[in-house]
């Protein structure tokens, strides 16, 4: 979620373009709005609230509030949340005064901001309803403004998110009388990345991102983002996202030099994260004491609690992969009773640290190699493995599932094929990620070889998997391709 949140907000800044839209009246910077927005882009909002004090004009509201959004969402600073929250409400006070279309965007941008921020802190019903009232706005918006071209941005984003929400939480668009689609919210940013319109860089982003982390097109994504870095190398906020992309892309390689390019701009909010991403990276690398020191320094410095538990799983992990049993041990304790759960990967790491026994040396060693592109030792490891170090049906299993996503990722589509349904038959009705994410991918196989059938059904059947740990963010994948292959 943080994710999408970020990449709601890189919008472009530069010299002012013309807008092909008719003289009704589009989204404007002038100039000395324009400069603070490109700070606030920048990370740096300690700066912009120094060039805006007290804002007065709706684009340096919209501004102004960003600031504060990115700076909780970053930071999770309890202290600054009460005071932002306050600024938040007073905004959403101007609708009863003032209705212009200018007016109407930037209450629903501020409500998707605060959608972020509520989920960022844990008010779920809050986050629902701030939703609702965005939806809601950008409707009011359509109706009495037709012409008004920049709410494609939002609308689009809205799109996406609430017809890629998962199927637990359907009850919940029901209950908020809401719907979205995938394929038509891609649709009105496509409108809009593709114009002269000032928003065109932002959706370019926005639709970058999706491809990355929701529609499962690492490479298009990646791609999209470097494109943009190339126009703004030493941008902050595009290199924390292209390097969160290149993570997730299984290419720490570009992870990594995108994260030293970040290091050499310091100045604006510092992001912890970018710690936590290191440790990731060092770990695919199987250079567990540099991962450790990166999850440290995240856990020394980072004063929320989302990814918490999972750093100091992982920093567990390297020691037992290192073959430090006893630190290990140590560490695993103490992961247990730290951070919270929210997130997939600390919901993970709290799973798997309720297990009674450690995960496979070589499985999980295969696993992160892959995880950051490091195919061919994946590859040996996996290669080396003999039947009677696979003792336990899950070690069988994830064995399978391995050989699948090692196949996938080398292009070898019919092995792939057959050690992931080998997977979903081994696993049974167990309650582990390997058969659900395999169908997904089986999805994706079929959908790529133009047979809509085979993968609706192995889309369906990711759905249909109930309590694995990754649950959220597969059904929310399936959910996403099967409102594509319909609207085709």
């Amino acid at each position: 979620m943080v994710c999408l949140f970020l990449l709601t907000e890189s919008t472009a800044w530069g010299s002012p373009i013309k807008s092909p839209f008719p003289a009704s009246g589009e989204w404007t910077f002038d100039a000395r709005t324009r400069k603070v927005y490109e700070l606030v882009l920048n990370l740096q909002v300690e700066e912009a609230h120094q060039l805006i004090p007290h804002p007065e004009t709706v684009q340096e509201h919209y501004v102004t509030a960003l600031a504060e959004a990115l700076e909780l969402l970053i930071t999770e600073d309890g202290e600054k949340y009460t005071e932002y929250e306050d600024r938040f409400n007073q905004r959403l006070e101007r609708k009863t005064k003032l209705s212009t279309p200018d007016d109407l965007f930037l209450q629903a941008e501020i409500r998707m901001h605060w959608t972020f921020v509520y989920l960022k802190f844990g008010h779920e019903f809050d986050a629902a309803l701030n939703l609702r009232q965005a939806y809601l706005t950008v409707q009011e918006i359509r109706d009495k403004f037709p012409k008004f071209q920049s709410i494609k941005k939002t609308s689009g984003l809205l799109e996406v998110i609430i017809g890629s929400v998962p199927q637990k939480y359907n009850w919940v668009l029901g209950l908020l009388n809401i719907e979205g689609s995938t394929k038509t919210g891609l649709d009105e940013l496509e409108s809009i990345r593709l114009s002269d319109s000032p928003l065109a860089f932002e959706a370019n982003v926005i639709h970058a991102l999706i491809q990355g982390f929701l529609l499962q097109q690492p490479a298009a994504g990646i791609n999209e983002i470097q494109r943009t870095l190339n126009n703004f190398p030493q941008n902050r906020l595009l290199l924390f996202l292209g390097s969160a992309l290149s993570v997730k892309s299984n290419d720490s390689e570009n992870a990594l030099i995108l994260l030293d390019s970040l290091r050499k701009q310091p100045d604006g909010l510092p992001l912890y994260y970018a710690d936590y991403l290191r440790g990731e990276i060092y770990l695919h690398k199987a250079e567990y004491l540099n991962s450790i020191s990166s999850f440290r320094w995240f856990i020394n410095n980072y004063h929320g609690q989302n990814g918490v538990k999972d750093a100091f799983y992982k920093i567990g992990l390297c020691y037992w992969l290192n073959g430090n049993t006893n630190d290990a041990q140590e560490i695993f304790q103490q992961a247990k009773s730290v951070g919270k759960e929210a997130s997939e990967a600390d919901k993970y790491a709290a799973r798997s640290l309720a297990e009674s026994e450690l995960p496979h040396v070589k499985l999980t060693r295969a696993r992160y190699a892959m995880d950051g592109g490091y195919n061919d030792q994946a590859k040996q490891i996996l290669d080396s493995l003999q039947p009677q170090e696979l003792p336990t049906k899950r070690d069988r299993v994830e064995y399978s599932y391995r050989k699948a996503r090692l196949f996938h990722k080398l292009h070898e589509i019919e092995p792939a094929k057959l050690f992931y349904q080998e997977s979903i038959e081994l696993s049974g009705d167990e309650d582990w990620y390997y058969a659900p994410n395999a169908c997904l991918q089986l999805g994706y196989i079929f959908w790529n070889a133009g047979d809509t059938v085979l993968a609706k059904s192995y889309f369906t059947k990711a759905l249909s998997y109930n309590k694995h740990e990754y649950k959220n963010s597969i059904d929310s994948k399936a959910k996403s391709a099967l409102a594509q292959i319909k609207r085709k």
